[in-house]
């Protein structure tokens, strides 16, 4: 059924999350206020599964199981405490039933639509930090939608290349022309 919503919330404060240097604080409202200013770009802050193994890791399954055949709407709230720190990224990893990696998305905004590979058996999400990690987060929201809203968002996504290719080649015909 197409507008299925799921709410994923940091729950867990055990190995699937960045602490070296974070002051780290679970709010009374489910949401959660990190803060790392000396953590490198790159780095992984914190891991959500859709699969895991409870008795090796004593962690619960954090995020519901998805259909490869269907196309998905990804959300991120987060309140950022300053504009330096906007630069938050999530990379959504799918595996195949042999767990091995079969697709890899990265979201730079904070929504983006998405298909998983058919392969999908199962997923995790990772949420990055691109520069300086100072926010609250408060969830992350998935939801199925309807193969005419990921076509549109594709259409949407193609224009912005093209808009963006387009200029590219301005700058560089203005840049030889001096």
């Amino acid at each position: 059924m197409y507008g299925d919503t799921w709410q994923v919330r940091w729950k867990e404060f055990l190995s699937d999350s960045y602490v070296y240097g974070s002051k780290i604080e679970f709010n009374e409202d489910g949401s959660v206020s990190y803060k790392n200013r000396l953590m490198p770009p790159g780095t992984v802050i914190h891991t959500w599964y859709s699969m895991t193994n409870f008795q090796g890791n004593r962690i619960e399954p954090s995020l519901p199981l998805i259909d490869g055949e269907r196309a998905y709407s990804i959300a991120v709230n987060i309140d950022y405490h300053n504009s330096e720190s906007e630069a938050l990224m999530l990379r959504i990893i799918f595996f195949d039933r042999y767990d091995v990696q079969a697709q890899s998305i990265i979201v730079r905004d904070k929504k983006a639509v998405f298909k998983p590979s058919i392969r999908t058996y199962s997923y995790r999400i990772e949420l990055i930090n691109g520069g300086n990690a100072d926010f609250t987060f408060k969830s992350l929201v998935i939801k199925e939608v309807s193969e005419e809203e990921f076509d549109a968002e594709q259409e949407r996504i193609e224009r912005l290349k093209e808009d963006s290719n387009k200029s590219k080649k301005k700058r560089r015909k203005n840049k030889k022309s001096k």
